[in-house]
């Protein structure tokens, strides 16, 4: 998985982290000076750090996706994981073939892995990528990807090649509809459901 920017500002839920972090290491400190457990100090600082380091884990992995605090606005990150199967429509012989995008993805983190079913001629996965939102119900990810083609499977004129793929996502009917254009000046169309 690699980073991704987006259009949510983590800042606020970095602030939040970091407070209940110190918040913590003031309840440890009291409860180590309650059971006289040598000095405060050091606890303290170790406590803050490794607080806000297990909670912005915890965030990271799995409390992003968590509805209260979407509705409390302090995480508005889309989440737009999971496996989508449809079809592409490339500017190749107008040739239609069935796809499958799987979408694995953190609060920080994502992997776009594409692949044409059946053939298998090839693969691609995501280098970097954006995720925005689009109104209420729609996120916009944009991402660049290589793609390795399978030597003795693929066609003798096929080589690897980079990409850019644009597509919105609904998030409530998981339809997903974009674009694609590649290295070798071959585009396309790309019509999905999320599975």
């Amino acid at each position: 998985m690699h980073l991704y920017s987006s259009t949510d500002s983590r800042i606020s839920a970095y602030g939040i982290i970091a407070l209940i972090a110190v918040l913590t290491a003031i309840a440890a400190d009291s409860v180590t000076d309650a059971l006289d457990i040598g000095p405060g100090w050091l606890f303290s600082a170790p406590t803050v750090a490794a607080a806000y380091g297990l909670l912005y884990r915890l965030i990271d992995s799995t409390a992003w996706r968590w509805i209260w605090l979407r509705r409390l606005g302090f995480i508005k990150t889309p989440v737009v994981e999971g496996v989508y199967e449809g079809q592409l429509v490339s500017s190749y012989n107008n040739t239609m073939l069935p796809i499958k995008i799987c979408i694995d993805q953190s609060w920080t983190n994502i992997t776009i892995r594409f692949e044409v079913l059946g053939t298998r001629t090839s693969s691609s996965y995501s280098i970097a990528a954006n995720l925005s939102t689009e109104g209420h119900l729609h996120a916009r990810l944009t991402y660049t990807y290589r793609n390795a083609v399978q030597p003795g499977i693929a066609d003798p004129d096929m080589n690897d090649q980079e990409g850019t793929a644009e597509v919105v996502i609904d998030t409530a009917s998981g339809e997903m509809r974009g674009r694609y254009f590649n290295s070798r000046g071959r585009k396309g169309t790309l019509t999905l459901t999320r599975q």
